[in-house]
């Protein structure tokens, strides 16, 4: 069953809050875990009682306990199910055009921004890009049910892009999709498509510089 729920910002501010906590109004972007958890709740929206999970859960790996109570009765206790990995990850492309995974790289964490202290230290936010290829695989019970879950995921991920870009991810877009009902050695009698995609993120750190009073105090006191 799928929601009608309109999505809008304003709807997930609340709960991206427990999340996205940026320690800088002016330093707005996701990270990878930030945007997965984003993600969840959205798709909890748009198709109530969806698994949405790293790879892999134990009920879809056959040597399980998990897995053989599943599949026992599988139409009375499996329910659609997405898993994630990540496949790539690299430091972030960097300059005018921001090209997937150039040779112009982000590869270490650059200041952000620098505020000034109150007479003993300071702050300084650090943030580094990441290109990211993500797989998606979509599981179900049937090959034809695997066929729409594949085309119903590429439609949710076209219709949010702006959605999650408003919400601080920095890019997203489709990249390939794999050889359907291959691309996993688990042997688990389900049926999946896979479908990868680009992510751009940012990560984000900070620390408090001590000022040079600071320093002064400091050794006075060592000295004595």
């Amino acid at each position: 069953m799928e929601s009608n729920l309109i999505l809008t910002p304003d709807l997930y501010q609340e709960v991206l809050k427990k999340y996205y906590n940026p320690p800088s109004k002016e330093i707005g972007n996701l990270s990878l875990r930030q945007f997965f958890d984003l993600m969840f709740y959205v798709l909890q929206v748009e198709k109530p009682g969806l698994n949405f999970a790293p790879a892999w859960p134990k009920y879809l790996i056959p040597s399980t306990p998990d897995y053989k109570k599943t599949m026992e009765n599988p139409t009375d206790t499996f329910v659609d199910t997405i898993t994630y990995m990540i496949t790539r990850e690299e430091p972030g492309s960097v300059g005018g055009n921001k090209q997937p995974f150039d040779s112009r790289r982000e590869l270490t964490p650059k200041p952000r921004e620098i505020t000034p202290g109150d007479g003993t230290k300071g702050k300084t936010i650090y943030g580094q890009w990441f290109d990211t290829l993500v797989q998606f695989d979509l599981w179900t019970l049937t090959n034809f049910e695997a066929e729409d879950f594949a085309m119903w995921f590429k439609r949710f991920m076209s219709t949010h892009r702006g959605f999650f870009k408003h919400m601080g991810l920095s890019e997203i877009h489709y990249w390939w999709r794999g050889r359907d009902d291959v691309s996993s050695s688990l042997n688990n009698n389900l049926h999946l498509r896979t479908l990868v995609y680009f992510i751009r993120t940012e990560e984000i750190s900070y620390e408090e510089d001590y000022n040079l009073k600071e320093l002064e105090i400091k050794l006075e006191k060592i000295m004595k």
